[in-house]
């Protein structure tokens, strides 16, 4: 390892503290007991606020909108919903698996016999990719988890109230019974109801951090009931069923592309498996791909292809069923 490569890694290490920084003590700043009631108070009394504002001068004048950039706009839901699908952790999570495909890339950089115009992107896109598909990851089994449990969320919810018991209280209590994710979630709409917020409220921000269909048709329930009237526990009843419908259907769906999905990762594996078999069978042979000019480029576009073309097999076997 040369000294550029050494500075380039103790800058991405460098950059990468400073960014975590950044973000943990902008989330102890946020989380500071005067500032979190602070910000409970302007949104529970917009009015009250409003009309502060109105009555004194306009500090809005003297003050930067660090945030307001298009990298933070971009940014900030991806954070926010990364706490949501993976809590705490989320974060934490994403940065290994980049600063890790950093590393490797720079040693497969080193090791490898790429060309010269892709030695500088590898460190650079692959770290990306993988963080991305990470994100991807953990935002696909929240929702997997959520949907697992969520009917049997909503037929305790159903007994509860047919019981008597109002729905604002079985928000709350539901959480005790619910795996997770169903727990965290249920627990905070519970307390949001009980220091008052109202139930409207409550569930337009649940549904926007939640990010799914099914829970929002559960919302919807809840508010045209609301508003309304009728029965409640038969609503719940008829969309338990609906709900179960729709993962019999993603079963279904993930059973019929069965196939795809495992043809594109024999052939993704086959290419890999016969390189390995000649450079234990014939050296010699296999070596030319990576000693000689025309074999290095004829090893890149062979990679650019498999990679291309496993890319789209898989946009093609996979359906979307989130709606």
């Amino acid at each position: 390892m040369n000294k550029a490569d050494i500075f380039t890694l103790a800058s991405f290490f460098v950059a990468a503290l400073l960014g975590g920084m950044y973000f943990v003590g902008g989330n102890l700043l946020r989380n500071r007991r005067h500032v979190r009631i602070s910000t409970r108070m302007r949104e529970t009394f917009p009015r009250v606020e409003r009309a502060k504002r109105n009555a004194g001068v306009d500090e809005s004048v003297f003050k930067v909108d660090r945030d307001g950039n298009v990298v933070m706009r971009w940014l900030r839901p991806k954070l926010s919903r990364l706490r949501t699908v993976a809590g705490k952790k989320g974060l934490r999570i994403v940065v290994t698996a980049g600063i890790s495909t950093f590393v490797a890339s720079l040693i497969a950089v080193r090791v490898l016999p790429l060309p010269d115009f892709a030695k500088p992107l590898v460190p650079i896109v692959l770290p990306l990719f993988i963080m991305m598909r990470t994100y991807s990851y953990l935002v696909e089994r929240f929702r997997r988890l959520f949907l697992d449990a969520f009917p049997d969320a909503i037929d305790l919810i159903v007994r509860a109230v047919r019981a008597g018991v109002p729905i604002t209280h079985v928000l709350a209590a539901a959480a005790d019974e619910c795996p997770e994710p169903l727990s965290t979630e249920f627990r905070i709409m519970g307390d949001s109801l009980k220091v008052g917020r109202d139930l409207k409220e409550v569930l337009a921000v649940a549904v926007p951090r939640i990010l799914i269909a099914d829970f929002s048709f559960f919302c919807v329930c809840l508010l045209l009931q609301r508003e309304t009237g009728g029965q409640l526990g038969e609503t719940l009843e008829n969309l338990s069923g609906i709900v179960r419908t729709r993962r019999e259907i993603r079963q279904k769906t993930k059973a019929l592309t069965a196939e795809a999905r495992i043809t594109t990762k024999i052939l993704g594996a086959i290419p890999i498996i016969i390189m390995l078999s000649m450079y234990a069978l014939n050296r010699t042979y296999i070596t030319i791909l990576f000693d000689t000019e025309s074999g290095q480029k004829l090893m890149t576009f062979a990679v650019i292809s498999v990679v291309f073309g496993i890319a789209l097999i898989s946009k093609i076997s996979k359906l979307d069923t989130s709606r």
